[in-house]
């Protein structure tokens, strides 16, 4: 009994790390405005609700979620003047300039870090859920809270997979991908999965989490958007897909969670709160401020708040696809002074004032993904009906566009997702999958603007992918 007392506290003592009460409330100032349980162990489907109303799983930027290839993304710039911002941050710098390896030997890793955390907390829930006591819950709701933790541990591999392996490639399905625990067991030294096993586990929980939510189920949780509906797991499916280049599947799923969910903010609505200082933020209240009240958003994760400090710069090859006198998406979000007063003539500093930057899924994603894979499955004029429904609500003085031919409308579809998706580091991803596709994508370079040193980043190099820092691999051996 002793040593069964023993197995339980390490089984549990990383839960207790991150189960908070949660108030009813959507803003993340009430999410976080929270009381800890003390030593009393989660173990009623009630406190498991409260694990996943838990708001820091959206984490940000320092604490999980795309900090580390911020900076890799080629879309984005450094002359000295944002360089400077980062120059002190040995991972951000070794981002910039493409290193594999971003981490020195001691360091730990805050993405991998946020990532297995809440895998590990899904992992205690699925465990427990089917046996667990309601407490104050409605035990009705038992298959709910099951559902979300797996759609939840599905969305933490497909984020985790893609930034620590290289891009998922049907013909070569066992390259290394990344550990991939299923179970609780905090002394388990598990070797890397396949980058083919975690898709395949990440399809499979999808799958299940929409089987056991039913078919009457929401299809976004409007209310604690980092919480998934039906609409949020089926975009995911569809961005699965489409990264793993089926594109029929791709488009099917993306049609079904369109048809659930397609709420689009129009941008000519959308002004500076005071038009001479941008970066006070924009005249929607709280909608971006807070990315929980954003109704764009179909499943939450952010990248990073406001973007003033470090800040970064667009690249001339982005910043040349914008129609600057038009698209409301430059005008709001490009400025060439930061938030100190230092002017970065001529380029442009990439700007989401005093909001959250979302690079989880959102509508416009989607109807990106739905694009993509219509012209992809020949359906080039319906991939162009999608954009205009897109741009209209983007640009002034919108004019459709019209379809010619399949290539030139899959070029405007990618130029699309760089521009809208500016600042969420997915141009990254998208480079990776491309060039398994077996499509053109350019070699990039970067001078390091400090010493003048040069770096390039080739079509499948490692400069696409984080090394699992030394302290992780020092832990765990069976991850080198």
């Amino acid at each position: 009994m002793k040593l069964k007392s023993n197995t339980m506290k390490k089984r549990h003592i990383y839960i207790l790390l991150t189960f908070l009460t949660l108030s009813a409330c959507q803003s993340p100032d009430d999410f976080l405005d929270v009381e800890p349980t003390g030593y009393i162990i989660p173990s009623t489907l009630e406190d498991y609700d409260k694990m996943l109303q838990d708001y820091a799983i959206i984490r940000g930027t320092g604490s999980g979620v795309g900090n580390n290839t911020r900076f890799m993304d080629p879309d984005v710039y450094h002359n000295q003047a944002s360089f400077n911002t980062i120059s002190n941050s040995t991972p951000s710098v070794n981002a910039y300039t493409w290193q594999h390896d971003l981490f020195d030997p001691a360091v730990s890793d805050n993405d991998y870090n946020g990532l297995y955390q809440y895998i590990h907390v899904m992992n205690y829930i699925l465990e427990e859920v089917d046996d667990a006591k309601p407490g104050n819950f409605d035990a009705s709701k038992r298959n709910i809270l099951k559902a979300e933790a797996m759609a939840q541990r599905a969305f933490e591999y497909f984020l985790t997979v893609n930034e620590y392996a290289h891009h998922y490639d049907s013909s070569s399905l066992d390259l290394p991908g990344v550990a991939m625990p299923l179970t609780v067991d905090l002394q388990a030294q598990l070797s890397r999965s396949s980058v083919g096993e975690v898709y395949q586990q990440v399809l499979t929980d999808l799958n299940e989490a929409l089987r056991l939510l039913g078919n009457n189920y929401q299809a976004v949780n409007s209310y604690a958007n980092f919480r998934p509906g039906k609409a949020s797991i089926y975009a995911l499916l569809s961005e699965v897909y489409l990264y793993m280049g089926d594109f029929d599947q791709a488009l099917g799923y993306s049609n079904t969670a369109l048809s659930l969910y397609d709420y689009l903010e129009d941008y000519n609505t959308v002004d500076f709160a005071n038009p001479s200082n941008p970066w006070s933020g924009y005249n929607n209240g709280d909608n971006w401020y807070y990315g929980t009240l954003n109704k764009e958003i179909l499943w939450n994760r952010y990248i990073a708040w406001g973007f003033n400090n470090p800040f970064q710069l667009y690249a001339p090859d982005l910043e040349a696809l914008y129609d600057k006198d038009n698209d409301r998406r430059w005008y709001l979000f490009a400025t060439q002074t930061s938030s100190s007063g230092v002017d970065v003539s001529p380029n442009y500093i990439y700007m989401y004032a005093s909001s959250e930057r979302c690079n989880g899924l959102s509508v416009p994603r989607l109807m990106l993904t739905n694009a993509e894979a219509k012209v992809r499955t020949g359906d080039g004029a319906g991939a162009i009906d999608v954009l205009n429904t897109l741009l209209e609500n983007r640009l002034v003085n919108f004019t459709p566009l019209t379809h010619t031919d399949n290539t030139t409308t899959l070029q405007l579809v990618k130029d699309e997702r760089r521009k809208e998706l500016a600042g969420s580091a997915l141009n990254l991803y998208d480079q990776k999958r491309y060039h398994v596709y077996g499509e053109v994508v350019p070699t990039y370079t970067r001078t390091n603007p400090i010493t003048g040193e040069t770096f390039t980043l080739a079509p499948g190099d490692d400069g696409y992918v984080v090394k699992i820092a030394q302290s992780v691999r020092d832990q765990n051996p069976n991850l080198n």
